[in-house]
């Protein structure tokens, strides 16, 4: 025999055990991806074109990898060493940003450049910096899950409170 009326309803401690977590799950995402994606449209939308030249292929730790290759493969992933003008005669070097297998780059291919006017040393090959708006997308998709489950707790609370009757 029950002494009282049960309440089933969300109550504030399963909010925050809820929401916070997740919303910090939602958050790093967001804030990581999103911020480094929308840099390279920074750079793609902002940035000087110039041709440059392979003038070699490295595996770069730092980079991320795409491509067929993996840790066990024989096929090696590499990232393009660019050497490129400045529209005021400076010479520089960028790395791309991506580590391909198999590479698309043969040493002495001409390949596109964007850089920053203003910092030149900040440049990458234009095809790894134009598919930035995808991944912007991509990365706030993946937001998207963990910010919903946080904010399903205050869609039931103020469901449960206008469910209330007026008195209690």
């Amino acid at each position: 025999m029950s002494s009282g009326p049960e309440s089933t309803g969300v109550t504030r401690s399963a909010f925050g055990c809820i929401t916070v977590p997740f919303l910090l799950i939602a958050l790093v995402p967001l804030g990581w991806g999103a911020r480094s994606s929308w840099q390279a449209g920074d750079l793609a939308r902002r940035g000087d074109v110039v041709d440059g030249r392979v003038i070699e292929l490295r595996y770069v730790e730092s980079n991320p990898t795409s491509g067929r290759a993996s840790r066990g493969s024989r096929v090696r992933s590499e990232s393009p060493v660019v050497q490129y003008t400045t529209r005021t005669g400076e010479s520089r070097v960028a790395i791309g940003s991506v580590n391909r297998g198999p590479a698309p780059w043969k040493v002495g291919d001409v390949v596109a450049v964007v850089y920053d006017p203003q910092r030149p040393e900040r440049a990458d090959l234009q095809s790894e910096v134009g598919a930035w708006r995808r991944w912007f997308v991509i990365w706030c998709a993946v937001a998207i899950a963990p910010l919903a489950i946080a904010l399903a707790p205050v869609v039931l609370l103020l469901r449960q409170r206008r469910s209330r009757p007026a008195g209690l």
